[in-house]
Order: structure tokens, then C-alpha cells, then sequence
């Protein structure tokens, strides 16, 4: 049987999506919303991670979703902020497929 805290440590969780992330392994989509981005794990968990920008100019915070098959939160995750902030700007990475665009734009410069 689980033994369940108030805080969980979502460090080996977000480390684990890094790591796939970078590996490749998870391919993140866009949205109609330039600061949200999704991929499906399982078939049945939809992560979902946002930048959210707060009342003062210039501030916002990541958070990262955890839904279910019926997109339904089952848990969100805000902290530790330096990881999610990591795993944000590698999804809309791949997601934009920054470095295939980079790619190309480096094989026309090398053309002119």
C-alpha cells in the first residue's frame, strides 16, 4: 500500500521527461494558445504544459497538467519551477520543430 504526503516530489518525474524529451522519445504538439503544449504518454495520460503569465508585467510561472483519458486533471505540478521551466522551452522546441527549421535555414545560408 502507497503511503501518501501532502508534498510529492515531482523532480524524477519532470528529470524522466527531460530526458525523453531530449532523447526524442516524446513528441510534443502545439495549440492554438502559443503557450500551451501537449503530449500523449500511454494513451492514457495527456501532459499538458503552460507558461502563465501573473497580474505584474513581465512575471509568470510554469505548470505542468497531468489528465486522463477523458482530459480530466488528475494532477498539476508547479514546482520545482527551474525543471518545469526547462521542460517548457524543450517541448516548444520540439513542438515548433526548432531544430529541423535551423537545419534547413543553415542549408540555404551554406547555398548562398
Amino acid at each position: 500500500m502507497s503511503s501518501y504526503s501532502t508534498q510529492f516530489d515531482s523532480g524524477p518525474l519532470l528529470n524522466a521527461l527531460i530526458n525523453k524529451t531530449q532523447a526524442g522519445k516524446l513528441k510534443w504538439d502545439e495549440t492554438a494558445d502559443e503557450d500551451i503544449f501537449l503530449v500523449s504518454v500511454g494513451g492514457n495520460t495527456t501532459l499538458k504544459i503552460r507558461r502563465e503569465f501573473l497580474r505584474h508585467p513581465g512575471y509568470h510561472r510554469h505548470l505542468l497538467s497531468l489528465l486522463d483519458e477523458n482530459g480530466k486533471l488528475v494532477w498539476e505540478i508547479d514546482e520545482p519551477e527551474v525543471l518545469i521551466r526547462e521542460l517548457f522551452i524543450l517541448a516548444r522546441r520540439v513542438a515548433r520543430k526548432v531544430d529541423e527549421r535551423v537545419e534547413a535555414l543553415m542549408g540555404t545560408l551554406q547555398k548562398l
